[in-house]
């Protein structure tokens, strides 16, 4: 082979390999550790990757690989909210597309020092408000037990469920109109007075 000379990263077998859909683990296993960053980026994107290799891509020296490991719905939380340190925008940018992001860490990357970052968590926030205000309110203790169906005969409901008035106390009747909140960008070094 001449010096220097490389193959194209996507020439190669093992990347077809790798994307197969019955894939046994070991061989998931021992495609993790190719030297090829495409092989690594397609076993990323995989939805049945074993917890090791998706702490593995999390610290993956590729930016595609964490990217597509960003954008991977079935990646825990804890794997989700390490990406969000990443320095690169496609890679924060993916996690924020991902629909398992937890709110916590898009809550977070909001106040990021990239415009990019900020302007897509932001839009993520506002599309779930948005969706949020077009469908009814769960029941009490219903959203609990749907993220923990083994929990559900131990969820307890909070309160009535009836939304109040904060200026006089009354209860607030469904069907009433109530105007929009309107959501004020992000201020870095903000802080309420102290009491």
């Amino acid at each position: 082979m001449a010096r220097g000379f490389n193959y194209a990263p996507g020439a190669s077998e093992e990347v077809e390999l790798a994307g197969a859909p019955s894939l046994p683990r070991e061989q998931v296993a021992a495609l993790s550790l190719s030297r090829n960053a495409v092989v690594r980026e397609v076993l990323a994107a995989r939805r049945d990757l074993a917890l090791g290799q998706m702490v593995s891509f999390a610290h993956d020296r590729s930016t595609e690989v964490r990217t597509a490991l960003a954008a991977n719905p079935t990646a825990p939380g804890t794997v989700l909210d390490h990406l969000a340190g990443d320095k690169h925008v496609p890679v924060l940018e993916a996690l924020l597309a991902n629909p398992s992001t937890p709110v916590e860490v898009v809550e977070r990357l909001a106040f990021h020092r990239k415009s990019e970052v900020r302007l897509a968590a932001v839009r993520r926030i506002d599309d779930a408000d948005a969706g949020s205000a077009q469908g009814a309110a769960p029941a009490a203790g219903t959203q609990f037990a749907s993220s923990a169906p083994e929990l559900q005969d131990r969820a307890v409901g909070f309160g009535s469920g009836d939304v109040v008035d904060i200026a006089t106390g009354l209860p607030v009747r469904p069907g009433l109109a109530v105007p929009p909140a309107t959501r004020t960008a992000p201020v870095r070094g903000f802080r309420p007075p102290s009491e």
